[in-house]
């Protein structure tokens, strides 16, 4: 029993050294996964008529169920925001912006809706949902200050239901400590 226990003292003491004199600064080959913010995190304001806000909610879109952390709903109108990016508190320099949305199953007799996504005022993309209906978009932002969100009904004479958003984030890099 003694033998084992100096054993073992032997190999925790030669791991320690190991660690000890193993080079700090050695960067491996692997490529570190982006960390993530909500949008909602930096500063946002209303740029619309109809409204958004940030609300946690349970929603099944296309016959699966998402956790929706942000919705928009253009009314017979339009709804839009506009987050600003550059400069923020921590001094990120944000690379990506992933958005996935849609429209609720059973908002069946709603018009669609266009969501559009402007980098600094220039239209970057544009998905269109209707009821049941999910899109994607994900975007480098690595050199944006501003992003707007606008969603519009694609019927003005009828009332359109919310756009669901459960992924609005902004990807940053870690930081690397050399």
């Amino acid at each position: 029993m003694q033998n084992k226990t100096k054993l073992i003292s032997k190999i925790i003491a030669s791991t320690l050294l190991f660690l000890a004199l193993a080079p700090q600064n050695r960067q491996f080959a692997q490529e570190s996964p982006l960390l993530s913010v909500f949008l909602l995190r930096m500063t946002c304001v209303d740029t619309g008529l109809g409204n958004w806000a940030r609300q946690t909610q349970d929603v099944s879109v296309g016959k699966a169920v998402y956790r929706s952390r942000l919705y928009m709903g253009p009314g017979d109108r339009s709804a839009s925001m506009t987050c600003k990016l550059q400069p923020n508190p921590a001094e990120v320099i944000f690379q990506t912006l992933q958005l996935d949305f849609g429209m609720r199953d059973n908002d069946r007799n709603s018009p669609a809706a266009v969501v559009n996504v402007y980098l600094d005022g220039v239209k970057a993309e544009t998905r269109t949902v209707a009821p049941g209906q999910q899109a994607s978009v994900s975007l480098d932002v690595t050199s944006t200050t501003n992003v707007s969100i606008e969603t519009i009904c694609t019927n003005q004479s009828r009332y359109c239901e919310r756009v669901y958003f459960w992924n609005a984030s902004l990807g940053y890099p870690p930081l690397v400590i050399e």
